[in-house]
């Protein structure tokens, strides 16, 4: 363990929520079991927060020999699940009744397991084992009310996510067989100097991209969130989509020269559904559901960076940090912006015009308006691309960004007038409003005190 946090933090950061439903067992436990919602990823946060440095910890007796580490990557998504789920957790408390409850708090704490415990892998067997169970603990939360949408949007859940596990599966078996070690960080040169190579990329693109949301392999996304309660629908949007990219940012040969049509293919998806993930967001008639289309959206630009670092090996040192901030920018402003549809309008006249403002900042955050993290968050990333003349279409890039810049402004206001409509004045329990207000102090001011995104401040100052 090189200068690690201590090992009990690292263990209940994953054993904690794993552990959990153990209280669904008891009976009469109704109130410890929906108060420790907002609890179970405190440990995590701490660990995100308290790590100074890079770390590993080797654990042979675990599975084939397993690894965890914290980078500076891996620490801008601890920093998103942790935070995110643990507001959507607060939220969770005032949201849900005594139907399910013991339902949803098993599935809660199994994928928060999942999502927290691949963060921190850093072998194949880990990594693997963590990312399935979130992906497969994931259907209690879209299902979660029983009604036969939940159901029909579960199964087409289950179908994807089988078709990516299968892709992700195939692809580990032929980068170990082809490889002298399960470590993640050996993947790409095992991958650059195989016969298989083309064939592992694709698999793991398409593994990934089922979670994602590449095109062609989002059709769950707005399916699953009108349905999932307000919390699911929250962290599988702000938290969990984002474990698809971290899986192609730790299997894809990043670094490795030679990938630049893989790499143009990538960006060209991302744009693909940036823009046209808003033509079909406008049409909708749920709230929800235009936030899902406009998660397709700003995952596009997402999957346009990956790509960009998978085209230009030279720049991944600088291009890795600005996903990071990137990625916490977006997942903290969706969380504020699914949050919000669980709220009503106070009588109170001065409430309601300061509801409104805070209702409208997750959503400014997101067109990159000044003062808010999407200003620093897209600026770092127009410096990251623009700044890449050898970069596949560069000479569209500016034009392409600005047509994406205008495919969130029409989500979002589509998304605030079915908002609108849909809000109406009365009461709900205070840990929901508290949940929501945290979140959307998370997106718009402790953003800019995270390590990740001071790290990335004080380089480019």
């Amino acid at each position: 363990m090189n200068g690690s946090p201590p090992l009990v933090l690292i263990a209940l950061s994953v054993l904690l929520p794993l552990l959990y439903p153990l209280l669904a067992t008891r009976r009469g436990w109704h109130g410890a079991l929906r108060g420790a919602l907002p609890l179970l990823p405190v440990p995590a946060l701490l660990l995100a927060l308290l790590s100074t440095a890079p770390w590993t910890l080797e654990l042979p007796w675990l599975l084939l020999g397993s690894t965890w580490m914290l980078d500076e990557l891996r620490r801008s998504f601890l920093l998103l699940t942790a935070l995110l789920w643990g507001v959507a957790g607060l939220y969770a408390v005032g949201y849900l009744g005594a139907q399910y409850l013991r339902r949803f708090c098993v599935f809660w704490g199994l994928t928060l397991s999942g999502n927290l415990g691949l963060v921190l892998a850093a072998d194949i067997a880990s990594f693997y084992t963590f990312f399935t169970l979130m992906t497969f603990a994931a259907y209690g939360l879209i299902a979660h009310v029983g009604s036969g949408r939940a159901r029909f949007a579960g199964r087409v859940y289950l179908v994807m996510a089988l078709c990516g596990e299968m892709a992700m599966l195939a692809g580990f078996l032929l980068a170990a067989s082809t490889g002298d070690s399960l470590l993640l960080a050996d993947l790409n040169v095992g991958i650059a100097g195989s016969a298989n190579s083309a064939l592992m990329t694709a698999l793991f693109i398409v593994g990934f991209g089922v979670k994602a949301g590449l095109p062609l392999l989002h059709f769950w996304l707005p399916l699953a969130h009108p349905v999932a309660p307000t919390p699911a629908s929250a962290v599988l949007s702000g938290a969990m989509i984002k474990a698809g990219l971290l899986g192609w940012l730790l299997t894809l040969p990043i670094g490795e020269a030679g990938w630049f049509a893989w790499g143009q293919f990538l960006m060209l998806m991302g744009f693909a559904g940036a823009l046209g993930a808003a033509v079909f967001g406008v049409r909708q008639r749920d709230h929800k559901t235009v936030l899902a289309w406009s998660s397709i959206s700003q995952m596009g630009l997402l999957t346009v960076l990956a790509g960009a670092t998978l085209a230009v090996p030279g720049q991944v040192s600088a291009l890795l940090p600005v996903i990071g901030v990137f990625a916490l920018h977006h997942g903290l402003a969706k969380g504020c912006l699914f949050l919000a549809v669980g709220l009503v309008i106070p009588t109170h006249r001065l409430l309601r015009w300061v509801v409104w403002l805070l209702l409208a900042l997750p959503g400014l955050s997101l067109l990159g308006l000044p003062l808010t993290s999407g200003q620093f968050a897209k600026g770092v990333m127009k410096d990251a691309l623009l700044g890449q003349p050898d970069l596949p279409l560069y000479g569209l890039l500016p034009l392409l960004l600005q047509a994406t810049t205008l495919a969130t402004l029409a989500l979002l206001v589509r998304y605030g007038w079915l908002l609108g409509r849909q809000l109406e004045g009365g009461n709900i329990p205070a840990t929901r409003w508290l949940g929501w207000a945290l979140a959307v102090l998370c997106s718009a001011v402790v953003f800019w005190y995270l390590p990740t995104v001071t790290s990335v401040m004080s380089a480019r100052s």
